[in-house]
């Protein structure tokens, strides 16, 4: 765990160097500029290479995001890495993208997601607020012993307490995020008050 807060400060160190000069989009997506929702939070974490454009110059900030795109996320946010490899080492008999495979699978094992049920994920189903955060606590090292047992409010809980819902407080737990909302989600993990306090 020490190593992964090591990480995580590492990122968000760069993160903020990266934030210290002029607003600048590097990334210049053409549906996401300085006065959109989480315009900001995309030009971050893109320059950090979490989250990545829907094409040459898309992010799609409106687009849904799966399950199996939050684990993908996920892993790049916790390892700093771009790619985790395409073999599912899970029980899942879900998975059928194995470009998620890595992902998904390094994740289960790390005790970050759990499928929906012991031989499924769901991997194409979106991703809810209650879920995501729930993958972030775990991630953030703040699950406690019986949590499980009072899913979603237990993780609802203690994800408002790093504050993980800055920005999204107007979002129903068991909605969709779209790629925007889970920017604003991840960015707050890097900037959460477990990392910096």
């Amino acid at each position: 765990m020490r190593s992964m807060n090591r990480t995580l400060s590492l990122i968000l160190a760069a993160m903020m160097i990266a934030g210290s000069g002029s607003m600048v989009y590097a990334r210049d997506f053409s549906d996401v500029d300085h006065t959109s929702f989480a315009g900001t939070e995309i030009d971050m974490l893109s320059d950090i290479g979490v989250i990545k454009g829907t094409g040459a110059d898309e992010f799609s900030p409106d687009d849904p995001v799966t399950r199996e795109q939050m684990a993908v996320f996920l892993f790049r946010l916790m390892l700093n890495k771009e790619e985790a490899g395409r073999n599912n080492t899970t029980k899942f008999t879900d998975l059928y993208e194995p470009y998620y495979n890595g992902a998904i699978s390094w994740a289960n094992a790390s005790g970050y997601i759990l499928g929906t049920s012991t031989t499924t994920y769901n991997p194409t189903g979106g991703i809810t607020m209650q879920d995501a955060m729930a993958m972030l606590v775990r991630a953030l090292g703040q699950e406690k012993s019986g949590m499980n047992d009072n899913y979603p409010w237990s993780y609802i809980n203690a994800g408002i307490k790093l504050g993980l819902d800055r920005g999204l407080e107007d979002i129903a737990y068991d909605k969709t995020l779209t790629r925007a909302q889970t920017a604003v989600l991840l960015y707050n993990a890097l900037t959460s008050e477990y990392l910096v306090g």
